[in-house]
């Protein structure tokens, strides 16, 4: 089992169907590829590494206890992050990823 469970709302799975399809419909069947691998290791980063995730930033600047994830991609940054929630209790520690935004989306709009 892994140490953390990520879970992805409903609006964060419209968010990487709309992603994901824009993707296709611009660049193609590769960059799609590349991009849906990109997600799914970002996914196991955060699985693996919870709260000590390299790169995550919390934000309570958007609002108490957010926290954003970056999307990588082939060493470079992605313009998607991941806008998430952490929570624990003694027999479960989930991330909760709420949204997937564009860096030029307000989040505080989104969230």
């Amino acid at each position: 089992m892994k140490p953390w469970k990520v879970i992805l709302t409903d609006a964060a799975l419209a968010d990487l169907d709309a992603i994901l399809e824009t993707t296709l419909e611009e660049f193609g069947t590769l960059r799609l590829k590349r991009y849906t691998e990109q997600i799914e290791r970002t996914i196991r980063e955060l699985e693996e590494a919870g709260n000590l995730a390299p790169l995550l930033k919390h934000r309570p600047d958007i609002r108490p206890g957010i926290a954003t994830y970056p999307l990588a991609r082939e060493g470079k940054a992605s313009p998607h992050q991941f806008y998430l929630r952490m929570e624990k209790d003694t027999h479960n520690q989930s991330i909760i990823i709420l949204r997937v935004l564009h860096q030029r989306m307000d989040p505080e709009a989104h969230l």
